[in-house]
């Protein structure tokens, strides 16, 4: 008798299943709350298996660091982008700045698990690490804007702490006060940003 030929099951590439999960994370997250969600409610949410799930991430952590890489990748690919189109120094700052604050404010559930996700330590330390590389770039951004004579002859490294700081003092704003309306006081900030370091 004849063996049937079993038909090889379907795979998505792991990427298009990293994405799937993290997509369904990202509303896991926001609707739950970091804290609340479970990695069975992640499973539910992507509509995976308990396998699969585990098979891309070891514990719900490392999904929710997975997301912030995404985050901040996506962010640094936009800097780069906008560092070769011309702009001026503050002006590739003033568009990251309201692309950053757009995309967390958007919606203000995931903001607030972000902010309880912060308690986690390793949490701490990437957010840390990416502030770093931000300042960075920040300053080697004004390093050059200062060479092109856009912006005042300061300490780059100093202006890369002030616009750093005008970005995450506003934001911690919005993270810890409901009725803070960071988009409408960005554009202030950014005034005064641009007035104090604009040649």
């Amino acid at each position: 008798m004849e063996i049937p030929t079993r038909r090889p099951r379907s795979r998505a590439p792991a990427e298009v299943r990293r994405a799937q999960i993290l997509e369904a994370a990202l509303e896991c997250f926001a609707t739950r709350g970091y804290h609340t969600a479970t990695m069975d409610d992640l499973v539910r949410a992507s509509g995976l298996s308990k396998g699969t799930l585990y098979w891309h991430f070891s514990s719900k952590e490392e999904v929710f660091l997975a997301l912030f890489d995404r985050f901040v990748e996506e962010i640094f690919e936009v800097w780069s982008r906008l560092e070769t189109e011309g702009r001026s120094s503050l002006e590739v700052a003033r568009t990251l700045g309201e692309i950053f604050v757009e995309r967390l404010v958007s919606d203000p559930i995931p903001l607030g698990a972000w902010a309880e996700f912060l308690l986690q330590p390793k949490a701490r330390e990437r957010y840390a690490s990416m502030l770093r590389e931000s300042r960075e770039r920040l300053a080697a951004l004004m390093r050059r804007g200062i060479e092109r004579g856009e912006v005042r002859d300061l300490d780059p490294d100093g202006i890369a702490v002030a616009l750093t700081a005008a970005i995450e003092g506003t934001m911690l704003q919005a993270m810890v006060d409901p009725d803070f309306d960071v988009k409408a006081y960005m554009p202030l900030v950014w005034d005064g940003i641009q007035r104090g370091y604009q040649r």
